[in-house]
């Protein structure tokens, strides 16, 4: 019996703990960025994250892209022409960077919308922010992990009915 309730304090503990590690990685990918100087034109092609934005916090955008989606960088960035090796950053050639930005600018309006207004008074209490792992869970398509949510809208959200007005 006394085996039964270490395992369940254990699983309890590691559940909490992978919580917390979630919300950790996934709340700090909205750190204030960092600005590089005014004269420093390092960056091409940047049209919703700001200009002046270090390598620092642009690697780490990146990289929560990458963790959010579960996937690599060539997913939205094509190979260079001359080296197929090589990706070619500024480059426009993929449609999928053109929806995450669709989908960054999306995020950004929910979140100056719904949850900064709040704070420190978030509604709801356990949400403060959307992010890209809201939804996507690891996936680059949550389309099949949220099939069944226009299936639960009627239920969360009955319509009224005729007769009520």
């Amino acid at each position: 019996m006394k085996t039964n309730k270490l395992k369940d304090v254990l699983s309890f503990t590691g559940f909490v703990g992978m919580i917390g590690a979630l919300i950790f990685l996934t709340t700090n990918s909205t750190k204030t960025y960092k600005p590089i100087s005014e004269s420093q034109t390092e960056w091409k092609n940047l049209k919703i994250l700001p200009k002046n934005i270090t390598k620092d916090s642009l690697m780490f955008v990146m990289k929560t892209f990458n963790a959010s989606l579960g996937v690599d960088c060539a997913h939205c960035h094509a190979a260079q022409k001359d080296n197929p090796q090589k990706l070619d950053f500024p480059s426009d050639a993929k449609m999928t960077k053109e929806v995450a930005r669709g989908m960054l600018a999306m995020t950004n309006d929910i979140n100056s919308k719904y949850f900064l207004p709040h704070r420190p008074d978030a509604k709801p209490k356990n949400l403060v922010a959307v992010y890209c792992v809201t939804c996507h869970r690891g996936n680059p398509n949550p389309e099949k992990y949220l099939q069944d949510v226009s299936k639960m809208i009627p239920r969360l959200m009955p319509t009224k009915q005729k007769n009520e007005k």
